[in-house]
């Protein structure tokens, strides 16, 4: 049904694949209408709705915003093991897991490489290897095993077998003497980059190992202070660990469990948010950490919608608005000649994807390439806009000055004579 007010419509059909602009295909789309300019009037505004989203979710699930831990341990010897100074990186593989299960051995696989690449054999040094696995007792992704086939679990009926969807991982040292005198620190970053780029052995930080969202993925808490491996003590970076690690009996194990459930889903990005520079609202001021630095914590946004993530029945994942919610902003300038659009996640970062799509093969064999998934690849959108006139109803303009004042007719005489008089 057409509005009263609207004198004209025009819908902008937007298809980024391929599309030739300043940026990529999801970010600094730039749309220059030209010649076909959206103008108001003094008696108009500009009203933009997004009626109409979809993005194929085309990246992984885990990617640099959310795989990134900081290994940390002071180097120490023990039984003739020599453990070096640690300070490092450890990142899960970009991709998508399917279970709690797979997804903490992929923490224990790459958390192991790094422990072992610090066992110095040099000198009076002798080897050791760690084994780090999964707890069984914090995550079970079901409940019973069928019958010949080796972990698989479905329909459990012991009271026992429930999913916590906790964390939990055991580091066991191969030389049993070994004893763990200096503490295994794990920090999940969470700095936002307005505060400065902090450096690691002498190399800076990324923006997304800086900003990591791996602590919300498995269930720990942020590491908001960035501490000097150098310099600091244990029990100060112990502090700010992400999850309770703790060495029973002092022996060679240690147990790293983790303070709360796991994310309920195995990805942390249930909507995307499309932004234009033309839309000023209004949000929460962690929206815009990753840019800005903000005092107050309801800050200006050119947020113009949220988008939700969607599976469909055939298992693929889109990002779609429906029918039933429409993003709408007035514009106040009179002129509607240049948009710029950009997809990001809720911290305003722009879509997630391993390294921006580069080299992302594993196998042998696998072919060097410089181009990009967001420039020459799959991930791209396509949305609709709205563009309506809306017209101001005319209000006259009319002097003001103060009320008439009230005027009242004048008491006759004989009123003011009392009834009840006396007659001579």
């Amino acid at each position: 049904m057409s509005n009263k007010y609207a004198s004209s419509t025009r819908y902008l059909f937007v298809n980024t694949e391929d599309f030739p602009n300043n940026g990529d295909q999801i970010n600094n789309i730039r749309l220059n209408l030209g010649g076909n300019s959206f103008e108001s009037d003094d008696d108009s505004l500009i009203k933009m709705s997004l009626t109409q989203f979809n993005m194929p979710k085309n990246f992984y699930n885990v990617n640099d915003t959310n795989n990134c831990f900081r290994l940390i341990q002071t180097g120490f010897t023990s039984s003739n093991r020599v453990v070096d100074d640690t300070d490092v990186l450890v990142k899960i593989p970009a991709g998508d897991y399917h279970t709690f299960r797979q997804l903490q051995q992929a923490f224990c696989d790459q958390l192991k490489i790094a422990l072992d690449a610090q066992i110095n054999t040099s000198g009076s040094g002798q080897s050791m290897t760690y084994t780090v696995a999964p707890n069984g007792a914090e995550t079970i992704d079901y409940g019973a095993n069928i019958p010949g086939i080796a972990d698989s679990r479905i329909n459990p009926i012991l009271s026992a077998e429930y999913n916590r969807r906790l964390l939990g991982i055991t580091i066991t040292a191969s030389h049993s003497a070994f004893r763990y005198t200096n503490p295994i620190i794990i920090h999940s970053l969470h700095i936002s980059p307005t505060e400065g780029i902090k450096s690691i052995g002498g190399t800076a930080l990324t923006a997304d190992e800086q900003f990591n969202d791996s602590a919300m993925l498995f269930g720990g808490n942020r590491t908001k202070i960035f501490n000097d491996a150098t310099s600091d003590s244990d029990a100060d970076m112990t502090a700010n660990n992400c999850f309770s690690i703790s060495i029973p009996d002092s022996n060679h194990i240690t147990v790293i469990s983790g303070y709360y459930p796991m994310n309920t889903a195995l990805h942390t990005l249930p909507y995307i948010y499309v932004r234009v520079n033309t839309v000023v609202n209004s949000t929460t001021s962690n929206f815009e950490n990753v840019s800005h630095n903000h005092t107050s914590s309801i800050v200006p946004s050119h947020i113009l919608a949220k988008v939700e993530r969607k599976q469909m029945p055939d298992g693929s994942v889109y990002y779609r608005t429906n029918d039933e919610v429409v993003y709408e902003n007035y514009i106040t300038q009179n002129r509607l000649n240049d948009l710029q659009f950009s997809i990001t996640d809720d911290k305003g970062r722009v879509i997630p994807q391993n390294n921006l799509g580069i080299n992302m093969g594993i196998f042998a064999g696998y072919t060097v390439s410089s181009k990009k998934i967001n420039l020459d690849g799959n991930l791209f959108c396509d949305f609709t806009l709205k563009l309506e006139r809306m017209a101001i109803p005319f209000a006259p303009n009319i002097l003001q000055g103060h009320a008439d004042p009230m005027r009242q007719n004048n008491n006759l005489v004989q009123s003011n004579v009392p009834e009840n008089r006396c007659i001579l």
